[in-house]
């Protein structure tokens, strides 16, 4: 069988394999405007998961397709234990390429370079099913729309769901790059047949207001993380991390500078990228709330692993969240060993349902989350609880080898329902219970 992967990511295996550069005019723009140094970082760790699984498989021939910055050469194609990749440079691989793809408002008029090379990658390997990781991100998702749906089984798996509408409401994202992120996905959903996730609010979304003849599939992603337990000093009370820390580390400030109040002396790392003007905001609010003296910024780091060793020097993790289901981070600070303090989501109290394994406040109580802390912070018995319990859960709960074991056999069901209209078994998956079967086909 011959699947081809169409997603961004990157690992620092892969990075030894492209011919990386960082473009002169990059260089000096960014000294002009006063940015950090072009760094080449880690990115969707459930993608290299997944892969590492594959590469165990003997029946299955993977193409993986990627966007990936920097890159000397239009394409680069390698194989490498038996996967085999190929990347490409984006449309917006510089600064002036990325404000004149700033300039391109349409759907029709965005990527194209990307779409055009992406559409000959999928030409030239044929493969058996598409699959693709994400419908939300355009710089790859936008070649969904020049994807023969008719000659190819076309897979999505949702990563998130902007069409959401609560999406914009608790993502802090730019107006119109929402509109047109959205406006994709949605046209992405129409056309596509089998969505992969487990996540009935999703599944509700797309059926009512998206497409009401979508199969959906119940697949995972490969976030089982298998992480390394270094011996350290705990440096620092609490962490904050996430790619961005535009999302939701202000929300951990409050609530940090609240359970200061009753605790003066503890810390907080933060750990992300630190994009502008939301870090000068965020540190002079720290600032007012006095507690710069106990707070700490450790920038973005290169490597995933950097990130997932840097985590351990602090004691517990403070994850407010607003629309992910269960994030990473969540997964990644449990795997670490750290008791987590979050927010309800539409997926959080599942960590709880057998057994209390995660502290959950309230969406925007502040005041319950520095409680929570507080809670951590006093009692040495409940540490030990959230530790034992939440890896008892997360165990339980995600397998990367039993993921991608199933992933496989759903890519043959698809196969088998679109090319001779074989029922997909009822155990993998669901179409639209509102619906008949004669509407359905």
């Amino acid at each position: 069988m011959k699947v081809l992967w169409i997603s961004k990511f990157s690992n620092p295996w892969v990075r030894e394999s492209l011919n990386l550069q960082v473009n002169i005019f990059e260089v000096l723009a960014r000294k002009l405007l006063k940015k950090p140094k072009k760094q080449w970082i880690d990115h969707a760790p459930w993608i290299t998961n997944g892969i590492k699984e594959f590469e165990k498989f003997d029946n299955i021939e993977l193409h993986v397709v990627s966007p990936h910055y920097g890159i000397s050469n239009k394409t680069e194609t390698f194989e490498l234990n038996g996967i085999n990749y190929h990347f490409f440079k984006p449309d917006d691989d510089s600064v002036l390429k990325k404000v004149k793809e700033y300039f391109y408002k349409s759907i029709e008029s965005k990527y194209s370079g990307n779409r055009k090379v992406i559409k000959s990658i999928v030409k030239s390997i044929n493969p058996n099913i598409i699959h693709m990781y994400g419908a939300e991100n355009p710089i790859y998702a936008i070649s969904a729309l020049d994807i023969d749906t008719n000659k190819y089984p076309f897979f999505v798996s949702l990563q998130t769901l902007m069409s959401n509408p609560e999406f914009e409401e608790k993502y802090r994202i730019n107006h119109e790059e929402y509109v047109f992120r959205s406006n994709l996905e949605k046209s992405i959903l129409k056309r596509v047949k089998y969505i992969g996730s487990t996540i009935q609010e999703f599944k509700d979304i797309v059926w009512s207001d998206i497409n009401s003849k979508a199969i959906f599939l119940n697949t995972t992603l490969a976030v089982e993380q298998n992480i390394v337990k270094i011996e350290c000093e705990k440096k620092y009370d609490f962490v904050f991390f996430a790619a961005s820390i535009a999302k939701n580390a202000d929300v951990a400030i409050e609530a940090f500078a609240l359970a200061c109040k009753k605790h003066p002396d503890i810390t907080l790392n933060i750990i992300g990228g630190t994009p502008e003007p939301f870090t000068g905001n965020l540190k002079l609010r720290i600032k007012e709330l006095g507690v710069e003296k106990n707070v700490f910024f450790s920038g973005k780091l290169p490597e995933h692993k950097d990130v997932l060793e840097q985590i351990q020097y602090s004691r517990f993790a403070l994850l407010p969240l607003k629309v992910d289901f269960i994030s990473g981070t969540i997964r990644e600070a449990i795997y670490a060993g750290l008791p987590v303090i979050t927010m309800k989501t539409h997926g959080t109290p599942l960590l709880n349902e057998k057994r209390r394994s995660v502290l959950i406040s309230e969406q925007n109580d502040i005041q319950g989350m520095a409680d929570n802390m507080c809670k951590l912070i006093e009692s040495p018995a409940l540490v030990q609880e959230l530790t034992v319990n939440s890896l008892i859960t997360l165990r339980e709960r995600y397998s990367n080898t039993r993921s991608m074991r199933q992933l496989t056999e759903v890519y043959r069901a698809i196969i088998a329902h679109h090319t001779n209209q074989t029922p997909i078994p009822s155990y993998m998956g669901a179409q639209n219970p509102n619906i008949s079967n004669e509407e359905q086909n």
